[in-house]
């Protein structure tokens, strides 16, 4: 422990991972010295201040780079200022960097900061032979903006770092709140819990005395009792926490011991509270100066908790999104999940779960691979639950097919209605989007017999032999490109077909341009009839297709006399020009209803 808890640039960059990528090493830490959010058109050079922590803000114009400064929008450029002023400051680059010369310009033009952040894209000009390592502080060690997130982000990140970073006792370098917790509780002998706004437990720490009713029902519980808040609410103690900025005390009543609260506060807004009970031998007065001076180096852990979570969670989302899409970038990306470019890879497609399932969902496949990226991805026919995975060793897609379907089955509900895909591994990392493609187009197969067959059909989607019509079809199932080859195939050609239509006739959706070819033309027109006259001819169609022309079963699937399909197969006719017995004809409507529920319907 040291005397003073001080932001160095080495925790910087380890609580911004995601935010920034390191392009160089860091050769020695440096302490982040001056913090400065201000405009670019400078007046006056900055002189260091002597408040820590400092971060400040420059963009560089076209030509060489000047040193940072800071000033009113309105007075004129000054002189740029000397290379020691920089010492311990972090400058965020805004304007592209274009080629290696121009990264040369900004390294030398900033020599003496501790680091650079630039824009995305700036590792693409980085030169085999360049010596680009932090040195001593004169040359600044390198960091990417993630293409993830905006600069404001970046901005709004780095001050919450260094807000709580200075302590006036000598605070270990914490990383999270219970380890905050127990360290408070072992200097006051208090027992510790840190709250939300919600006045949910998110960390505690006892030494081992007797817990009162209260502190023992909210640890238990993770929050306060209900009664308890009513009560707190109603004598008007929360409503001093929440409008106060320092210690709050209440004394003793009974069996409850005294308390004291510091409430945590972010620009004003409150984030959380650290409550201490204590019992009478303890002596209040130390109390209140370690609570707040823990309520300082708690902040930045606090902020981390509450609100990096959820935006950790979108730029990893999109991050894998950029990789599943196949971009033609993927260093960000592949940095930020820590992916290797090289491996055993596949993407599994999952049919979008229930929120309230959906974490249960991801428990299980972190379980069955434990390195699994795992996000809500949007597709052409809709969101799916993606899950990219590594394996140690090449693994065909039916035995990673087999391992999740066993996986799945031993921890999911027996009626889990769930159905995945599974693309064909691939080894490269800029193949995956390949194997996310075939997912795709699998799960969608899958999940269009289920709702036609209604679950039943062949065992394709279960990975097993052909199972009987009347046997019962498990929840779980899932399939590779091989056991729903005819299926995929057909999509594709149907997505094809589509994407000729946009083609040639533009943002017009297919089948509505009037055009007698068009492939989803009789689709549509039975889709329309239906809406008329509350028919189900389309549906008639897609059944018949899907039981192989079977009379009898499509009859009985759609719950009607085989003299009745007989009719509606007459009327489809009549609607469309079409029939059935004729192969050229038959297929144009089997590819209609592909197209048409391809195309949203």
């Amino acid at each position: 422990m040291t005397d003073t808890a001080i932001l160095r640039l080495s925790r910087l960059i380890r609580d911004t991972e995601g935010f920034l990528l390191p392009l160089t090493e860091m050769a020695g830490d440096v302490v982040v010295a001056r913090v400065e959010f201000g405009f670019d058109l400078p007046t006056t050079p900055t002189q260091t201040s002597a408040a820590p922590h400092a971060v400040q803000r420059t963009a560089p114009h076209s030509g060489p780079p000047t040193a940072p400064h800071t000033g009113s929008p309105a007075g004129p450029p000054t002189e740029a200022v000397g290379h020691a002023s920089l010492t311990g400051t972090v400058v965020l680059v805004t304007e592209p960097v274009s080629s290696p010369a121009g990264l040369e310009a900004v390294l030398a033009g900033y020599a003496g900061a501790a680091a650079l952040v630039v824009p995305p894209g700036t590792h693409s000009h980085l030169g085999d032979g360049a010596e680009l390592r932090g040195s001593e502080g004169r040359v600044p060690v390198l960091l990417e903006r993630s293409p993830h997130v905006t600069w404001s982000e970046i901005l709004v990140h780095l001050r919450q770092l260094t807000e709580g970073a200075t302590s006036a006792l000598a605070w270990p370098d914490v990383d999270d709140l219970s380890a905050l917790a127990a360290v408070i509780a072992e200097t006051t002998g208090a027992s510790i819990t840190i709250e939300d706004p919600a006045s949910r437990v998110l960390a505690h720490a006892n030494l081992g005395g007797e817990l009162d009713e209260i502190r023992r029902a909210t640890i238990l519980s993770g929050a306060i009792p209900d009664w308890r808040i009513a009560e707190l609410e109603a004598s008007g103690f929360l409503d001093t926490i929440r409008r106060s900025t320092d210690v709050v005390e209440r004394p003793a009543e009974g069996t409850s011991p005294a308390r004291s609260v510091i409430a945590l506060r972010s620009e004003g807004e409150l984030i959380g509270t650290i409550w201490a009970a204590y019992p009478a031998e303890v002596d209040p007065e130390p109390l209140r100066e370690v609570l707040r001076d823990a309520a300082r180096a708690a902040l930045p852990v606090m902020l981390r908790t509450l609100r990096r979570s959820p935006f950790e969670k979108r730029i990893r989302r999109e991050a894998l999104g950029a990789i599943l899409a196949g971009s033609a970038d993927l260093g960000p990306s592949a940095t930020l999940l820590s992916l290797p470019f090289s491996g055993s890879f596949c993407v599994l497609a999952f049919t979008e779960a229930a929120p309230d399932r959906e974490p249960v969902l991801r428990f299980h496949l972190r379980a069955a691979f434990a390195d699994a990226v795992l996000s809500r991805i949007e597709s052409s026919t809709g969101t799916h639950l993606a899950a990219l995975v590594q394996m140690s060793e090449p693994t065909d897609a039916a035995q990673i097919r087999d391992h999740v379907l066993s996986a799945l089955r031993r921890s999911l509900p027996s009626d889990e209605a769930l159905s995945f895909g599974v693309g064909s591994p691939v080894d490269r990392l800029d193949e995956v989007h390949r194997s996310w493609s075939e997912a795709v187009y699998v799960v969608d197969a899958v999940h269009g017999r289920r709702r036609v067959l209604g679950g039943r059909g062949r065992g394709a989607t279960s990975g097993g032999p052909a199972s009987g019509g009347d046997e019962e079809s498990p929840t779980i199932v899932g399939a590779t490109v091989e056991d729903a080859a005819a299926e995929v195939i057909g999509l594709r050609v149907a997505d094809t077909l589509l994407a000729v239509e946009r083609d040639a006739h533009g943002a017009e959706p297919a089948g509505r341009s009037g055009d007698i070819g068009s492939v989803a033309r009789p689709a549509r027109a039975l889709a329309r009839h239906d809406a008329q006259h509350n028919g189900s001819l389309l549906e008639t169609l897609r059944v018949y297709f899907a039981t192989v022309g079977n009379s009898a079963e499509a009859s009985r699937r759609l719950h009607v006399h085989t003299n009745s399909l007989r009719h509606r197969l007459g009327r489809i006719e009549e609607i469309t020009g079409l029939s059935t017995a004729e192969p050229a004809e038959r297929l144009w409507l089997e590819l209609s209803v592909l197209a048409h529920d391809r195309a949203g319907g």
